[in-house]
């Protein structure tokens, strides 16, 4: 008699739960994003993302010099301002910070809905059949990792009496950004920034997380986020020429 073939084992379920969702992606990821891509979710983490954003974002507008910030822009330009100029330019700055404030809460929903959208755009063209629910909650999850750095960029902020706006992205030992000078390589140091373990960290949950839900293979997933980081730090490069 001929054994009847056993049935393939089903893969194990992953997480259902926000707060398990959210602890998955850095403990078991291809469960998590297995589940997420079945059944998308994205508020808890977005609201996470959202409020830490808006943290560093108020603690950097509230502890900035901006008197100092506008003479530097001044001598930059070559301009010379008395002192009672650059007292009431640091006072119309200081109230017009909310700006700032409310740009780094809505900068978490902005950067979601777009990468969520380029990978969208991306998988259709490519012939990955994905939903943008799908490809939305896939982001936001896939940027946890950035959340997590936010609570310890927020530590170290919290300990200095100013901040400079223009030097956060080398704050965070992650990239090879502080290695080259931002003002005499500002070109070099936009590449160089880009090489980022919180780049690369966020890149490899997207590849998992596109994965599980075209159901393609990780290595033709991978191509294709890689080329869109590839076009995204060029860009940037050449926004940082063109701004020197």
């Amino acid at each position: 008699m001929e054994s009847a073939a056993s049935p393939a084992p089903r893969p194990a379920p992953g997480p259902d739960s926000a707060l398990g969702r959210l602890v998955g992606v850095f403990l078991f990821p291809v469960r998590t994003f297995r589940a997420i891509a079945a059944r998308p979710t994205w508020l808890v983490p977005l609201l996470l993302w959202t409020a830490l954003s808006f943290l560093v974002g108020e603690l950097v507008v509230t502890r900035s010099d901006w008197r100092t910030m506008m003479r530097d822009g001044a001598e930059k330009r070559g301009q010379k301002l008395t002192d009672a100029q650059l007292d009431e330019m640091a006072e119309r700055a200081r109230k017009f910070g909310w700006i700032g404030e409310v740009f780094a809460a809505l900068a978490p929903v902005v950067i979601a809905a777009a990468t969520a959208g380029v990978l969208w755009a991306a998988c259709q063209a490519f012939g990955l059949e994905i939903r943008f629910k799908q490809s939305f909650g896939i982001t936001v999850h896939a940027f946890l990792p950035h959340v997590l750095a936010s609570i310890a960029l927020f530590g170290i902020l919290w300990g200095r009496a100013t901040i400079d706006p223009k030097v956060m992205d080398d704050v965070l030992p992650t990239s090879l950004g502080p290695l080259v000078s931002r003002t005499s390589a500002p070109v070099l140091h936009s590449l160089l920034s880009s090489i980022d373990l919180l780049s690369f960290w966020t890149m490899a949950l997207l590849v998992i997380g596109l994965s599980e839900a075209t159901k393609a293979p990780r290595r033709r997933v991978a191509v294709l986020v890689l080329t869109l980081w590839a076009l995204y730090v060029l860009g940037k490069a050449g926004l940082s020429a063109i701004m020197q």
